[in-house]
């Protein structure tokens, strides 16, 4: 069987031409984001950073440790790195503390950070010049400053001078992602009491530490997970990997949709041949075994070039990422023993989806008898199979299904990427599925009154597609796919972001102004004298995230059986805070209470467990329930819940045109001592709220559009190339159709103005088709608006 698979392929290679291309480009979309995918959730590839010259670091767990009651152990990160016990560090005096805080000086970046000198030592920082620091008052810092100089540095929520007595380099070529501002040991220590990690010089010494609950010891290759924005780079890659999902869901169900598509069409021409086999005496049986051989051997071949191709997309990718700030700077596909998974998983993927596609199709033509076998060969049913109407049928009736469970019950649930574009999968989905049946109708309903032109052409189309509805279908598949989910995608992002631009407004209703930081966040003080204007009512706020368990079931996704994160805000008063209270009130929020909306079920007076972003187990009293818009906040904290030493994010101001102008001025820069250099920008920036909110929908609608290039682009491409490729292959296939027009008289333009007309008709149809499943789907989700 394998000999005359091969003899026929050898015989026939043109017209496995479209099927191969489309598979080898439908396994390197498959490859590419698998391997992409794979890197982002593997542990990080590079070499530590700050902490390369210490032998380990001691830090606390940064993840809720739960078991469920089967025993098995569940990891849940904090967004925040926890400190360190105090009696941890206590236990262990020979250990150098490290401490990490905010510490911002004049003209330089937003983003410096602050430690104790003796830590300076397990680091690539050298002196550059001058020395270290002996005195409270005295600082070294990473260039910028002349030894000598008197700084204002604002660390601990406060502005205090300080003498910069040296400066550090990083040695070598390590590139530390942070801006160091070093300090006494006794200086650190007073402004962040905490401490953040422990250096010991040892790892034997560091051994102790392994038999204490909630910390970690880090060693080797480990130690980057130490290193300053480590928490936010594995948090931007879980955003990835969830995006990468989402893409990979989307661009390999294109894929799959494509490829099987091109392979279905493949054996549908040659249904002549497997009928002529038919009547030599061959068996279903042997049909389908011959068939299922040759897609075997062309499902290897283009699975191999597209993992190939894959090698190549996913560093390009992933470099791509990089460079748009969708992933750490540092974020790269090893070509290593790591990709033989993912490489596995996109072969094995094109060569089922080949398998699968040619046997479907075969299965017909092989089951006809022998006696009608050349009767069926040119003229297929004028109706697609049962099964084939019957999945498309419930594809389409699910996700109106769901629609309508999140029109009626879950709308925050349309701000789901990953359940949009399951959605769209369904709908459209079952759309591409329905097409032989539809088509017909379209094709009808476009020529009846003759819009794309009088003549005979429209006639010909229409009554050929009405003859071969499934070879028509083949062809214009791909262009529902891809236009019905790019369609469905887009609007639905449109959707969720009017739903996250009405979240905003409502929060902020009760607003005029809103005040934001020049850099950082806003200090104490700011807000202090923001407060002290006559006239102003103002609401400082945090945004700040915390673990709890989910309140109810959603439509989708059965309830982790462990805490998962939700935004929250904290706030120091709800003055100005737009919130439509149902029960209680906010002025009665603390520390000690929490408000949050009607989805959670719970009354006033009644407790809520909750953990904050760093960790810390806290038990609230409801105050009040209010009704949240989809897309605002759902808990709302006392205002220092957000955690030790954090600062306002923004102030929401009532205030008139008076107030405001005595706002502005009471945000000058801060003022300075005599031959100390201090802040010359004012410490904060006043805007409308509804410039506020455009500001901040044009930076969400920014990040997005990046982010559906990848989407949609790999997709949409790559459905383009599937659909020239299926057209060219019906195409090939007519040549005695078309060789007989020519004999009956028909010019080549005429015979070629007709083949345009029938594939304008077909591509015409297939536009409506995805446009109308697409139309369902944001139809649906804004309802849910």
């Amino acid at each position: 069987m394998l000999s005359v698979a091969a003899a026929g392929m050898r015989a026939r290679w043109g017209a496995f031409a479209g099927p191969l291309a489309a598979l080898a480009l439908g396994v390197a979309v498959i490859a590419t984001m698998a391997l992409v995918l794979g890197a982002a959730s593997s542990d990080p590839h590079r070499l530590p950073q700050r902490f390369a010259a210490a032998p380990a670091v001691v830090q606390a767990d940064p993840n809720l440790r739960l078991r469920d009651r089967y025993g098995t152990s569940t990891a849940v990160p904090f967004t925040e790195q926890p400190p360190l016990p105090s009696a941890v560090v206590a236990r262990f005096p020979d250990a150098v503390p490290d401490r990490s805080f905010a510490a911002r000086l004049p003209g330089g970046p937003s983003d410096q950070v602050g430690h104790g000198w003796s830590s300076a030592a397990f680091t690539p920082y050298a002196l550059a010049s001058g020395r270290a620091p002996a005195r409270p008052d005295e600082i070294v810092t990473t260039g910028g400053f002349p030894l000598g100089q008197r700084v204002m540095v604002r660390a601990a929520d406060r502005d205090a001078a300080y003498t910069v007595v040296g400066t550090a380099r990083p040695s070598g070529h390590v590139a530390i992602a942070e801006h160091a501002v070093f300090f006494t040991d006794a200086e650190a220590a007073r402004l962040s009491p905490t401490v953040d990690a422990l250096v010991f010089r040892d790892v034997s010494a560091a051994r102790r530490v392994e038999g204490v609950p909630g910390v970690r010891v880090l060693t080797g290759r480990d130690r980057a997970l130490a290193d300053p924005g480590a928490l936010r780079d594995r948090a931007d890659l879980t955003s990835l990997t969830s995006f990468l999902g989402v893409a990979a869901l989307l661009s390999a169900s294109v894929s799959l949709y494509v490829t099987a598509g091109a392979f279905g069409l493949s054996v549908a021409r040659r249904r002549r041949e497997l009928a002529l086999l038919r009547t030599l005496g061959a068996t279903p049986v042997q049909v389908v075994r011959a068939v299922a051989t040759e897609a075997l051997l062309v499902g290897a071949a283009g699975s191999a070039a597209g993992c190939v191709l894959g090698l190549v997309g996913g560093p390009l990718l992933a470099r791509w990422l990089a460079e748009h700030e969708m992933a750490p700077a540092w974020f790269a596909v090893p070509r290593d023993a790591g990709a033989a998974g993912p490489l596995a998983l996109a072969f094995a993927a094109g060569v089922l989806v080949a398998l699968l596609a040619v046997v479907a199709a075969s299965v017909r033509a092989a089951t006809i008898r022998p006696a009608e076998a050349m009767r069926e060969a040119d003229v297929e049913p004028r109706r697609s199979g049962m099964p084939r109407r019957l999945l498309g049928l419930a594809s389409f009736g699910c996700g109106a299904g769901l629609l309508v469970v999140i029109a009626l019950l879950s709308p925050d649930t349309a701000l789901d990427a990953k359940t949009d574009v399951e959605l769209a999968l369904l709908i459209v989905g079952g759309a591409a599925m329905l097409a032989p049946t539809l088509l017909p109708f379209l094709v009808r309903a476009l020529t009846w009154p003759f819009t794309l032109g009088p003549g005979p052409g429209s006639l010909l189309a229409r009554e050929r597609v009405a003859a071969a509805p499934r070879i028509a279908a083949g062809t214009v598949v791909p262009l529902v796919i891809t236009f019905g989910l790019a369609l469905a995608v887009l609007g639905a992002t449109d959707v969720a972001q009017g739903i996250r631009d009405r979240g905003l407004h409502d929060q902020a209703a009760r607003a005029d102004l809103v005040v934001l930081p020049s850099g950082g966040g806003l200090p104490a003080a700011v807000v202090a004298r923001v407060r002290a204007v006559p006239g102003v009512s103002a609401t400082a706020v945090t945004d700040t995230s915390v673990l709890a368990n989910e309140p109810a079931l959603t439509p989708f996704h059965l309830e982790a059986p462990t805490p998962v994160p939700f935004a929250a805000i904290a706030v120091d008063s709800p003055a100005a805070l737009g919130l439509r209270v149902r029960a209680g009130s906010l002025a009665r929020l603390d520390d000690a209470s929490v408000a949050i909306d009607g989805s959670w079920h719970k009354r006033v007076g009644e407790s809520m467990k909750l953990w904050l972003a760093d960790g810390t187990p806290v038990s609230l009293r409801v105050t009040a329930v209010f009704d949240a818009a989809p897309g605002g906040p759902r808990i709302v904290l006392g205002p220092r819940r957000a955690g030790a030493g954090a600062q306002a994010d923004r102030m929401y101001l009532a205030a008139d045109a008076t107030a405001a102008s005595a706002v502005r001025a009471a945000l000058r820069g801060s003022p300075r001592a005599s031959g100390v250099r201090g802040f010359d920008t004012p410490d904060a920036r006043v805007v409308t709220v509804s410039g506020w909110t455009a500001a901040v929908s044009d930076r969400q609608a920014e990040q997005t559009r990046v982010g559906l290039l990848v989407m949609i682009g790999i997709a949409g491409v790559y459905g383009a190339i599937g659909t020239l490729a299926t057209a060219a292959t019906a195409i090939a296939g007519r040549r005695r159709e078309l060789a007989l027009l020519r004999r009956i008289g028909t010019t080549r333009p005429q015979t070629l103005r007709f083949v345009c007309h029938e594939y304008a008709l077909l591509a015409a149809a297939g536009v409506v088709t995805a446009a109308g499943s697409a139309g369902v789907v944001l139809a649906g989700l804004a309802a849910a608006n």
